[in-house]
């Protein structure tokens, strides 16, 4: 019986030794590369905004993974009522998302 909780408890060991040395090297090969402040992602809006926030939450997802960009810019051309509600609330969810005009475009490039 004592041979039997031995290996338990060495697996276990190993398992935990394992867990700690695969954390370690996945923070050296995988570290995030840093945000690039100066790259802008554009996203025009259209209608009711379908498809609108997969596309944003996909951009957030690159954004986490790449680093390539900084700013998701939406640019309403021609919203309704509800596509501009829910770009609000997109926009709200993250400081990183914006919402403009396409006048107000080349503020956001400068």
């Amino acid at each position: 019986m004592q041979l039997w909780q031995d290996a338990v408890v060495a697996g276990l060991a190993a398992f935990g030794l394992a867990s700690l040395m695969w954390m370690a090297v996945r923070a050296v090969l995988f570290a995030r590369p840093p945000r690039r402040q100066g790259a802008l992602a554009l996203l025009p809006a259209r209608g009711d905004g379908e498809g609108l926030e997969e596309q944003v939450h996909t951009l957030q997802y690159i954004r986490g993974e790449c680093g390539g960009f900084g700013r998701i810019l939406l640019v309403d051309c021609g919203l309704t009522e509800e596509g501009r509600k829910l770009c609000g609330l997109l926009a709200g969810e993250d400081r990183w998302v914006s919402v403009c005009a396409p006048e107000a475009v080349e503020t956001y490039l400068s």
